[in-house]
């Protein structure tokens, strides 16, 4: 009997430590309030959008983005140009998240610190910016050295890793973690394979950026019935 309440007492642990993960992971990932979630889909729809022109780019110019990339071996200058145009994207795709993160904190006439530690904990003490300097420094030095075949399976080993850690998608942990398991065995087939494809990582991101978007789009409609039963 007594073996009986240890196991019960245990289990009953384990599933206290479980809601606690899953409310975690879920006042990391998901907005609090309809400002927050606007803020979401405004830019997380500006992200898929360029990444479904660059996915339609790619696939009208004859994988001409791979191409280039892949010159970047023989030819350093390019791989060069191609960094600089990165170092000028990604900054100003970082100044867009969070002016629409200052934009959401003062509509909702809340201190913009205390926003997005509530709203956007990945925007803290500027830890997406370093996140994304740590990554693109391997992108650059893959170029640099030569070797930029391995790129388009990093690309997916990053979603991956922003999925699972719960950083600009906005989805359930489950959903989350399943689906960064597929993007690291999506990773490993590419770099096993040999796929040098920038169409993959771009497929792989705008899926990703769809379905935590239909999952914004969720939230602003249980969001928008609880502000009316407030108002009732």
């Amino acid at each position: 009997m007594n073996n009986n309440e240890e196991i019960q007492s245990a289990v009953n642990d384990l599933a206290i430590i479980r809601r606690a993960i899953e409310k975690a992971h879920s006042a990391s990932s998901a907005p609090s309030n309809q400002y927050a979630i606007d803020g979401g889909l405004l830019f997380q729809g500006l992200c898929l959008l360029i990444s479904c022109g660059l996915i339609a780019f790619e696939l009208t110019s004859g994988r001409s983005m791979t191409a280039i990339m892949m010159l970047s071996e023989h030819e350093r200058e390019i791989g060069i140009l191609g960094l600089i145009q990165v170092a000028i994207t990604v900054p100003t795709l970082v100044m867009c998240i969070y002016f629409i993160a200052w934009r959401a904190a003062r509509h909702s006439d809340q201190n913009f610190q205390d926003y997005i530690a509530r709203n956007f904990q990945y925007l803290r003490n500027l830890s997406l910016v370093s996140d994304l300097v740590v990554k693109l420094i391997p992108l650059s030095l893959l170029i640099l050295g030569g070797h930029p075949e391995w790129i388009s399976a990093i690309l997916s080993l990053y979603i991956a890793d922003y999925l699972i850690q719960g950083r600009f998608f906005t989805l359930p942990l489950k959903i989350a973690l399943t689906l960064g398991i597929i993007s690291i065995l999506v990773a490993a087939a590419q770099y096993l394979t040999g796929s040098t494809q920038l169409v993959w990582p771009l497929l792989h991101f705008s899926c990703a950026t769809l379905i935590s978007i239909a999952h914004l789009f969720r939230l602003r409609g249980k969001s928008a019935i609880h502000l009316a039963e407030e108002n009732q």
